[in-house]
């Protein structure tokens, strides 16, 4: 890949990503033997690079693919916003599993066109997505392989890591 291209092509990505698919669980074995600090020292800096050439408010994508966890503070905020209770809003906007409350439509209700009509009040998951950003990388790559087929970011970072990392 060459270093200063970042694809956005949505319709691309997806396709890529399919075609990609066993390639990605190789890199996702191959990275597993890696240093754990040398990675996420490298998917960092490539975390700010690509960042900074890509506005997730021109995208929308994991807006329209995925429903984030919701946590106490964002249930109390969304609720307010609907000038409701966050009972009331958790029973007519959310699904609740073993593993949390989640917004329960897609794409979500607050996606109007690319962007997120509430962006300064998002729940706390869409606030930090795709999570590229944190640590441990190595231990968060099956959720990395789900949304490299979603996202630019996460689909350009892990193209430019193949490289860093010459995994060919």
């Amino acid at each position: 890949m060459k270093n200063d291209y970042i694809e956005t092509d949505l319709s691309k990505i997806k396709h890529l990503a399919s075609v990609r698919e066993n390639e990605n669980i190789r890199f996702r074995t191959y990275l597993k033997g890696k240093d754990l600090i040398k990675v996420d020292r490298i998917v960092h800096q490539l975390h700010k690079e690509i960042t900074g050439l890509i506005d997730c408010t021109l995208c929308g994508n994991c807006c329209r693919d995925l429903k984030p966890k919701l946590h106490k503070e964002d249930l109390a905020r969304l609720a307010q916003l609907e000038n409701t209770t966050p009972e009331n809003y958790t029973d007519n906007y959310c699904e609740e599993d073993i593993s949390g409350i989640f917004l329960h439509t897609m794409p979500c209700r607050y996606l109007e066109g690319k962007k997120c009509s509430i962006y300064e009040s998002r729940p706390e998951e869409c606030r930090h997505f795709p999570y590229t950003d944190k640590e441990k990388f190595i231990f968060r790559l099956w959720g990395m392989l789900g949304f490299y087929a979603i996202c630019p970011i996460v689909f350009n970072l892990m193209e430019r890591l193949k490289d860093r990392l010459r995994f060919y």
